[in-house]
């Protein structure tokens, strides 16, 4: 990176609190939840405009929380809608031929009603980036494509970055953070030499976006991801919802004096021809799009005022498809705490957090890429299958450790991932999913969370409902206070659980409490009413804690 004199953007410096750096999926994911959360943000890429390459395409439950509480997720689900059916993951000869094995992806999505109200979405990148980006530009964030980062310099106060506008001239920018959304050769990591650990390049690829009729090939089959292995190719096909085109994975190697040279566009024709497997079918090439498969993880994610995110941070193997879904909850994390820190709401100390809280996932996570590859390929060891945790685990069942989180006196620590469906509301784990009545509308828990901060109070916790607002009145912060009762009464601040359920699930009695951060997890909760009477100074005390202001 270097700086160039000020030409474009007549010279002038923009400002708003925080630059984010790459506007791929995880880039505009950050801007969307931001914006969300009334963070001014500016995003640049370098890139016109959102991606032509499918890349990543499914997208666990857990995502499709995050997407709901921003106001993507009915978009999501209505662009998602002609995969539906592209349950299975087989392995083949050729589409045209054998075969080898056939398996339901995520065996049982379709009977996740007592974990959550979201599903699996299978959506190609290249769809769900147009929905954040135009979720993002409608609450107000400043989206600029077509612009490029040419260097930053960070200061006790906050980061002045060079812009450049692609045709020579360059602006000037003031923010208090810069969120580095830039991919796994990330320009901001490299300038800031923050070396990564992890397993390294495991294998180099190249992705073939194609088109072709595959209708007469599939006939009624849909599938989800298509291993392919016959003497003339050995990939991965992935084929869209209109049978009109999709896309084959293949490696090659340099070390054997490979290069991406070699895959014109008559070689790439060639490929996909085989995978297919029918000459009746032509092929057309429309992108090539490099990549490769690596374990890297950052050593740590926050940089003084610079904090990474996705694969910037972590490089994750795809199988498993954890990748996108990882990149997205580093963005959803990381906002509501920018948010209160930009505000003057929370200490600094709050984005410490987000190292503490997402560097752990980002390494489980990458480990888990890297057993599911040894058990797909059939390389694993039986004490690699037995270390390998499937998605729900992945997705929805990491904890966090960290200061933002208030832990329970004498509790034993939870290990690093557990099935979310054994969770009770502990500090540090996402919020239980279970279902309330508001008035007379029928909703899920985890559309309560998203914004500020939630109390949630047993039938008989009426002194920490009281103490709510006088807690976040003396620490400046949104906090909503419900009671939740098992039959409806007259108090405005009631939630109604149908057969007292919600209490089983949150784990806390009739005089007990649960604060829910704004994104979702549970930041401490009281199983009873506080012995000393004291419900506002501990409740006041908790908010002060998770908000680094002690």
């Amino acid at each position: 990176m270097t700086s160039e004199d000020t030409r474009a953007f007549g010279g002038a410096t923009s400002d708003a609190p925080v630059l984010i750096v790459g506007g791929s999926l995880v880039g505009l994911a950050a801007a969307v939840f931001l914006a969300h959360h009334g963070v001014r943000c500016t995003l640049v890429e370098r890139h016109p405009g959102t991606s032509v390459h499918p890349r990543a395409v499914g997208y666990y439950p857990r995502t499709a929380e995050l997407l709901r509480q921003a106001g993507v997720e009915e978009a999501a689900k209505r662009a998602a809608t002609g995969f539906e059916s592209h349950r299975t993951r087989a392995g083949v000869t050729s589409l045209a031929g054998e075969v080898l094995f056939s398996k339901e992806e995520l065996a049982g999505s379709d009977d996740l009603a007592d974990l959550t109200p979201a599903r699996l979405l299978l959506l190609p990148q290249d769809r769900l980036e147009p929905l954040l980006r135009a979720r993002a530009e409608e609450l107000g964030a400043d989206l600029r494509f077509g612009t490029e980062l040419l260097s930053f310099a960070e200061d006790p106060d906050g980061v002045t970055a060079v812009l450049g506008d692609g045709s020579g001239g360059t602006g000037t920018f003031r923010g208090d953070y810069l969120v580095a959304c830039d991919g796994p050769r990330s320009t901001v990591r490299e300038a800031l030499k923050v070396p990564r650990r992890g397993r390294g390049v495991l294998s180099r690829h190249v992705s073939i976006a194609f088109g072709a009729d595959l209708g007469p090939v599939l006939g009624e089959r849909r599938y989800s991801v298509v291993h392919v292995k016959n003497p003339r190719v050995t990939g991965i096909l992935v084929h869209d919802d209109t049978l009109t085109g999709g896309t084959l994975i293949v490696g090659y190697r340099p070390e054997d004096g490979e290069s991406l040279d070699d895959f014109t566009d008559a070689r790439c024709a060639e490929l996909v021809g085989a995978a297919i497997g029918s000459p009746d079918v032509e092929v057309t090439i429309r992108s090539r799009f490099p990549w490769d498969m690596a374990e890297q993880v950052a050593e740590g994610f926050v940089h003084g005022r610079v904090l990474l995110a996705g694969d910037a941070a972590h490089v994750i193997p795809p199988t498993g498809g954890y990748g996108a879904n990882t990149g997205i909850a580093d963005a959803h994390n990381l906002a509501w705490k920018l948010a209160l820190v930009v505000a003057g709401r929370a200490g600094a100390g709050l984005l410490e957090t987000y190292d503490a809280e997402r560097g752990p996932v980002g390494t489980y996570t990458a480990e888990q890429g890297s057993l599911q590859l040894a058990v797909r390929s059939g390389t694993a060891t039986p004490e690699q299958r037995a270390a390998a945790a499937d998605a729900l685990t992945v997705t929805m069942g990491q904890p966090y450790r960290s200061a933002a989180v208030v832990g329970e006196p004498g509790a034993r620590p939870l290990p690093a991932a557990v099935d979310p469906r054994t969770l009770r509301g502990e500090p540090g784990t996402r919020a239980p999913h279970t279902e309330l009545l508001r008035g007379d509308d029928r909703i899920s828990a985890l559309d309560l969370y998203g914004r500020g901060f939630v109390l949630l109070a047993g039938e008989r916790g009426g002194a920490w409902t009281a103490a709510a607002s006088r807690a976040a009145a003396e620490c400046g912060v949104e906090l909503a206070a419900h009671r939740v009762v098992v039959e409806p009464g007259t108090a405005g601040d009631e939630l109604v659980s149908p057969g007292g359920r919600w209490a089983g699930t949150y784990g806390v009695g009739p005089e007990g409490a649960v604060l829910v951060r704004p994104d979702g997890f549970v930041g401490w909760r009281s199983h009873g009413a506080d012995p000393a009477g004291g419900e506002a100074a501990t409740l006041t005390a908790v908010l002060r804690t998770v908000l680094a202001r002690d």
